[in-house]
């Protein structure tokens, strides 16, 4: 199956809503479906992900639940990365926590370790290692426009030190999970996936 279909799709998606989030009388509409474009992102990824199997399964519950429990802890405790909410950007929540959140770690989780799997060096800590920074800086630059647009509050001394070093610390174990599986990496739009999201919000940043 050709996935350059699914690649246009993905950049028509990504350029039509920066220049949506970027204009007022836009903005509502696409923050509403913004849960609808993380969900489309992991469909994509499901659909050319190659040999699904029972690892495979496990690998999405996992990330899913790990994901999610880590955000539960963060929002009822405040322990985590400080004082911090989410807005209603992200739609329907459980215990304070949009359930697209279960999602996004998958997302965020699987699209990096396709991406470090690429690395050309038989070395597994140094791809566990560099799948983590890659979550972690995607993490970064979203939490550069969380809060304007009502994705998530976050305060508190070292408050984004803290997101990053937890994402981080999280991704290391998703990432190790990814390989001890044995999850197949070959997923040809991983990248784009990765990628995409990465350079919209870069653009958020420089205009917002």
């Amino acid at each position: 199956m050709s996935y350059i279909p699914a690649v246009i799709l993905l950049m028509i998606i990504y350029m039509a809503s920066l220049v949506g989030f970027i204009t007022p009388h836009q903005q509502a509409w696409y923050l509403f479906y913004t849960p609808f474009f993380i969900l489309l992102n992991a469909i994509l990824l499901g659909i050319y992900h190659k040999n699904w199997n029972k690892t495979t399964l496990q690998y999405i519950l996992w990330s899913a639940t790990i994901g999610f429990l880590v955000e539960l802890l963060a929002v009822q405790t405040g322990f985590t990365y400080g004082d911090y909410q989410f807005g209603d950007t992200l739609g329907f929540s459980l215990l304070g926590v949009p359930l697209i959140m279960a999602v996004y770690w998958l997302v965020l989780a699987y699209s990096t370790a396709c991406l470090s799997a690429k690395l050309p060096v038989n070395n597994s800590a140094l791809k566990i290692g560099t799948g983590a920074l890659l979550m972690a800086g995607l993490t970064g630059l979203i939490q550069q426009v969380a809060t304007p647009l009502d994705f998530w509050s976050l305060q508190g001394n070292g408050s984004f030190f803290r997101l990053i070093g937890i994402v981080f610390l999280v991704g290391l174990g998703l990432q190790y999970l990814f390989i001890r599986l044995k999850v197949n990496s070959k997923n040809p739009i991983a990248l784009y996936v990765y990628g995409g999201l990465a350079l919209f919000f870069t653009g958020l940043i420089s205009f917002l």
